[in-house]
């Protein structure tokens, strides 16, 4: 009916009315509906407020028990029910309830208005839910509903209608609870609906669009996209069934336009958005200025508008939304029911415009309109929990420019709000979740507090368990975990992360194939991650991978697309990555051209204007090194301090800048030779390594640039860099991590310069002694860590009996954790990674209380130092039984610390030789050692001859004349290798061509030691029960025989006494490491192997498997680390390359020596490289023979062996061996003793 003829026929009832024709009441009622239908048309309140007040006049006309009071009362009830669903008075609500529940109880059950009394109460209590979120007003409508649908059985004409009402209180329920039970029934029945009208029933329109509805809200359920599809070709069908004058048209559009609308977020074919776009034009068309759907058209179309912006980045597309937006919400007054709405959508579009334009007044702006629509969602409000999403989003988009911590702590704390309104199995949970650990995530950025970003990771871990395939949000999920990760891989360096990172960035771009809208997020997100690694491992294919995956990313996003400053950006840096590594002066050219763009694109007021001006500063710094262009220089200092302007603190990036523009500085110095310059650089150095916002690890890095920057022109603040270089160390890799976790950390960070340069930098300062300190503090961090656990508490339990017991509780939990199994997979579930990292989270805290006790600790008198890096007056004590040799190469010299327990520690420079031959003589000694054929076609003989004569003349030599050392009755000395060093027979040096004399074991007994730490700890002496085990393994499976291990045995028999001796023969782990733990000594004779790539895999041989290094550490459960050790003195490896180490990390000493010296043996005798297996024997007998002299079992108490004789009786042993006719330097030269 058109608005003539409704005019027309108002006109013809008020005739009547003046007329008093009778019935009165109906004449008031029929008037009545005619102004409610020209209200629904045209939206004037008068006309609604008039028909309420003409079904008031009416319902006085017929009071009850009158035939029509029951109808009187529905009338009223109904246009009370329209006024409420356009102004949002809850009143009306209420009262339009009161008069249904009226309505219905003067229906008895078989009366036949009683069904449809049900379904209008229904519709009323149902309306009141969708306003205040009581749920039981939706299992009330929804139990309505059902009752009416009893009523109503075929072929009752107000079948289909109850079914349908039914199935939208289902699906109302649904939308707020997330029950897919709900939303499947509620599909059914509009399915069983749309049966009943045939292509002429009127109200068929309706059933496709209600049926399309639902497919809809189960396609963003599950992501199935047939259900897409369908929904799409229902509305469409609907639409043809309302042409171009049928009243419903516009709802139809808007229908359409939304389901288009959603395949394109999840395809992204542009064809969708523009056609939503058209649809929702052609909709508003039809809702003139006071029609009452026009604000719903207003903020459709604004929201496509919008959404294509985000797509295509086109300014004007960024404007229109906010004054379709602003309108909508000029005619949703303050009681308006969708005022809340139309506030929350101009708050999002205002924020859109704000992250690409950047004024502030835009922020603020937002936020205010996300507080009022927050005020309009009352607890309870269905709505509130989206009310409180937007204005934290709003809130933290501020933070991130601004940098108020007052800001990301209310986004938080909303975010929380928002999830406990989300309990499963609501649908926004997911989402839900997602923002909290965004926020958090964000937080993390700002404070780097570990709690923060390792909570994001588990709530986005959760987040991805309710989005499996095909969930239309999995992908968004896995995104928003991959980001997490990657935060976490840059603040812990761990590899798992970052591949674990870069398997989620790959699921995520497979499930967005071109076009899909987010295609060029992922292959973006996917680039920064490989290359990433690529910085991290140095791959070169991680590297092209990365600036193809850039490339593809910034052709499907050109401008004006919002993101394209950020991508152009991203491959800049990624071909910057690449000059640095290749050279081409070509890449870094192309590089600046790209960073220049981007910051055409990310102008003074964009939020990412100082993430431009840092890249492009950084390229232009990068091509000043190459070329020693000094504009280019120039620039950069510029550029850094614009940077630094955009950045104040606490912004986390603006230590960048500060490392950017020191480094600025310090060319200008080369230049200028102002010492001004110079102070700035150090100046701005120190504040970078010390900048709280940053990372550890970038802290670190920062600090080691400082060091190296300054080492040529500031040896002070060169000391003073190392010494904060070094303080940072243990933070990079905490306790609360687990072993395998830490280790890698500890080889991604290595960087084998760092100890020998810091003692380098104390050495020319003449600080011999803080030199020592260094290469301790920064040498076997990954063993210092795990011996914390170990320290004794003796004195401490006298002082402070109740600290000392928990901290021995806190180590025994903490060394327990180290050893669980973190390792997981892919195909493992994100409930199992969630729990592995569950328990990650109580180590964090037990680690936290660790350190809080510690710092107790260090507050009591006379325990300053309590676990402090240890001085120079507790390292000295680790020389009492002989002096300990600390040898060090760096590029500028080689020299030797001599450490005694009484003088002061003495510098010995070694001249002649260098870092490069320090080397080849590493490479010599491995090859030679090691059995390797092709390095030289020289007799591998003379080969030995010449190193060990080399090492004898430049380094052992000049180190024997400083401690002024004779030829006669050899004493105790420590060589301790650092670097390349830890790779050389030292022990073994000496002149050993025809006529030469002088050799390392004419002047001392030889040991070595990791550190002077593992020396610190006395030997064990005790008058327990004496043990000694001896593991043979002659016959290993898979491995070659030794038939030289039965001989070992038999000389080890005739060696010890029987009362003390165990054998093991080819026997199992776990027997082994039982006996182990509980003796005095263990002998192994069975193959040994290193492992590089995961060095606590390496390991003995036994017949069941590896006894790994990671299981020799571990300690039986219940045994408290900090106990004093009973058992575990002496070990000897009759095994190839038990000390061999790492050569990727030198100083780590990560070989099974140092493993048991660290678990708790005082002394190892082992092999450096492959040993002859029948040299086994010989070596035993006589180093058991001297070890147990004059020991007897019997005699009261029992003549024992001193096991620090240890060490001589190895260098008696390997001296017999040596003497042998014929014997070759590989036989005898890989026996080595370590520790006490």
């Amino acid at each position: 009916m058109s608005s003539n003829d409704i005019d027309q026929e108002i006109r013809q009832y008020k005739e009547l009315l003046a007329l008093h024709v009778q019935p009165r009441d109906r004449c008031l009622d029929n008037l009545a509906n005619a102004l409610a239908r020209r209200f629904e048309q045209l939206g004037k309140i008068a006309d609604i407020d008039e028909a309420i007040e003409l079904h008031r006049q009416a319902l006085t006309l017929v009071a009850s028990p009158h035939p029509s009071h029951c109808s009187s009362l529905n009338n009223l009830g109904s246009a009370l029910l329209t006024r409420f669903d356009h102004q949002g008075d809850a009143k009306d609500v209420d009262e339009a309830i009161e008069l249904y529940e009226e309505a219905l109880t003067l229906h008895e059950p078989t009366h036949p208005d009683h069904g449809m009394s049900l379904n209008n109460l229904a519709t009323a209590v149902l309306r009141r839910f969708e306003q205040e979120g009581d749920a039981n007003d939706i299992d009330q409508a929804i139990q309505l509903c059902r009752e009416a649908l009893t009523l109503h059985v075929p072929p009752h004409p107000d079948y289909g209608s109850s079914l349908s009402n039914l199935a939208s209180a289902v699906l109302t329920r649904f939308e707020q609870q997330g029950d897919t039970k709900d939303m499947d029934e509620a599909i059914e029945l509009y399915r069983e609906t749309l049966t009943l009208c045939e292509p002429s029933d009127r109200n068929r329109g309706s059933s496709l669009n209600n049926l399309a509805d639902a497919i809809l809200a189960r396609f963003e359920q599950q992501g199935d996209g047939s259900d897409i599809d369908e929904a799409i070709a229902l509305h469409r069908e609907a639409l043809t069934l309302r042409t171009q004058f049928h009243p419903d048209r516009g709802s139809s559009l808007n229908s359409l336009a939304l389901a288009v609308w959603t395949r394109f977020g999840q395809q992204g074919d542009i064809k969708d958005i523009d056609e939503t776009i058209e649809l929702q034009r052609e909709a508003l068309a039809l809702c003139p200025a006071s029609h009452p759907g026009r604000s719903s058209s207003l903020n459709n179309l604004a929201s496509a508008i919008l959404t294509r912006f985000e797509k295509q980045g086109d300014v004007l597309d960024i404007n229109k939304p906010i004054e379709l937006y602003g309108e909508a919400l000029a005619l949703h007054e303050i009681s308006h029911p969708g005022r809340a709405s139309s506030l929350a959508n101009l708050a999002m579009a205002i924020l859109t415009r704000f992250e690409q334009q950047g004024d502030a007044q835009n922020i603020n702006k937002a936020i205010e309109l996300c507080r009022e629509a927050l005020t309009l969602h009352d607890a309870g409000h269905p709505n509130r929990s989206s009310s409180l999403n937007n204005l934290a989003i709003a809130v933290q988009t501020r933070f991130e420019q601004q940098g108020d911590i007052k800001d990301i702590d209310e986004a938080i704390e909303l975010h929380r709000e928002a999830l406990t309104l989300c309990k499963p199995p609501h649908p926004g949970r997911g989402s839900s979740l997602r923002n909290l650990a965004i926020s958090i995530r964000i937080r993390f950025g700002q404070q780097g507090d570990p709690k923060d970003i390792h909570e994001a990771i588990a709530i986005q871990r959760e987040a991805l368990t309710l989005c499996e395939p095909p969930h239309p949000d999995r992908s968004n999920s896995l995104d928003s975990l991959a980001n997490a990760v990657m935060v976490r891989f840059e603040w812990q360096r761990d590899t798992r992360d970052i591949n674990e990172a870069i398997e989620l960035y790959r699921e995520a771009l497979a499930l967005r194939e071109s076009p899909h809208p987010n295609r060029c997020s992922s292959l973006n997100n996917l680039a920064i991650a490989v290359g990433t690694r690529f910085e991290q491992q140095g791959v070169t294919r991680d590297l092209n991978e990365a600036i193809e995956l850039h490339r593809e990313a910034l052709a499907l996003c050109e401008p004006p697309n919002p993101s394209c400053g950020s991508f152009l950006n991203n491959l800049a840096n990624a071909v910057r990555r690449k000059f640095t590594q290749q050279g081409d002066s070509r890449d870094i050219n192309e590089a600046i051209k790209l960073h220049r763009e981007a910051l055409t694109l990310h102008t003074p007021s964009h939020p990412v204007h100082g993430s431009s001006l840092n890249s492009l500063a950084n390229a232009l710094l990068s091509r000043f090194e190459k070329e020693g262009d000094a504009r280019d220089a120039n620039e950069a200092t510029q550029l850094y301090r614009d940077a630094m302007a955009f950045w104040e603190p606490p912004h986390p990036y603006r230590g960048s800048s500060l490392q950017g523009l020191a480094k600025c500085f310090i060319i200008r110095y080369e230049q200028s030779h102002d010492n001004h310059d110079l102070e700035n650089a150090c100046n701005l150095f120190q504040e970078a390594a010390k900048y709280p916002s940053s990372s550890p690890s970038t802290r670190f890095h920062h600090a080691r640039s400082w060091a190296q920057s300054m080492a040529p022109y500031h040896p002070t603040s060169t000391l003073t860099a190392y010494h904060a270089t070094i303080e940072l160390l243990p933070q990079l890799a905490a306790l609360h991590l687990d072993l395998p976790s830490r280790q890698r950390i500890f080889s991604t960070i290595a960087d084998p310069a760092l100890a020998s340069d810091a003692a380098a930098c104390a050495v020319g300062l003449s600080h011999y002694n803080t030199a020592v300190e260094f290469l301790e503090a920064s040498r076997s961090i990954f063993w210092s860590q795990a011996l914390h656990l170990r320290t004794p508490l003796d004195d401490l339990a006298t002082i402070h009996p109740g600290l000392s017991t928990k901290l021995k509780d806190l180590a025994r939990q903490l060394e327990q954790a180290s050893f669980r199994d973190t390792s997981w997979n892919k195909l493992d579930t994100q409930q199992k990674i969630k729990s592995i990292e569950s328990e990650g989270a109580r180590c964090r805290r037990l680690n936290e209380d660790w350190e809080e006790t510690i710092k107790m600790v260090q507050k009591l008198p006379g325990f300053e130092d309590f676990m402090r890096l240890k001085a120079m007056a507790t390292l000295r004590q680790a020389a009492v039984a002989g002096p300990i040799v600390i040898l060090t190469a760096t590029d500028s010299a080689c020299f030797a610390l001599i450490v005694t327990s009484t003088n002061e520690v003495q510098h010995l420079k070694l001249p002649v030789l260098t870092l490069p031959e320090v080397h080849i003589c590493t490479e010599l000694s491995q090859a030679r050692l090691a059995g390797r054929e092709g390095t030289a076609k020289l007799d591998p003989e003379e080969i030995f001859r010449a190193l060990l004569a080399n090492l004898w003349k430049n380094i052992v030599n000049p180190v024997f004349v400083a401690l002024n050392l004779q030829a006669i009755d050899p004493p105790r000395l420590w060589w301790c290798p650092t670097g390349p060093f830890a790779f050389l027979p030292i022990h073994a040096a000496g002149m050993y061509g025809k006529g030469s004399t002088g050799c390392v074991s004419d002047y001392v007994i030889s040991s070595y030691t990791p550190t002077l730490g593992a020396l610190l700890d006395p030997p064990v002496r005790t008058s327990a029960s004496f043990k000694i085990t001896a593991v043979i393994e002659p016959n290993t499976p898979n491995c070659s025989p030794l038939p030289g291990a039965r001989a070992e045995l038999n000389k080890i028999v005739g060696r010890v006494p029987k009362e003390w001796l165990t054998t093991l023969i080819n026997t199992d782990v776990e027997t082994a490491l039982v006996h182990l733990q509980a003796s005095l000594i263990v002998h192994f004779a069975c193959h040994g192997t290193q492992d590089l790539e995961h060095p606590l895999d390496s390991g003995l041989i036994l017949t069941d498997g590896r006894l790994k290094v990671s299981a020799i550490m571990r300690r039986p459960e219940g045994n408290n680390p900090l106990d004093i050790q009973k058992f575990m003195s002496l070990a000897f490896l009759s095994a190839c390359e038990t000390a061999k180490g790492d050569r990727t990390v030198p100083d780590e000493a990560m070989h099974l020596t140092a493993t048991l010296l660290f678990a708790g043996f005082r002394g190892v005798v082992a092999t450096m490289w492959i040993m002859n297996d029948l040299d086994g024997p010989k070596i035993a007998d006589t180093f058991y023979e001297y070890l147990f002299k004059n020991c007897d079992p019997n005699s009261n108490p029992p003549n024992l062996p001193d096991l620090t004789q240890a060490a001589k009786a190895l260098h008696l042993a390997v001296g017999k061996l040596r003497e042998e006719p014929g014997i070759s330097f590989r036989r005898w030269v890989p026996f080595v003793h370590y520790g006490l």
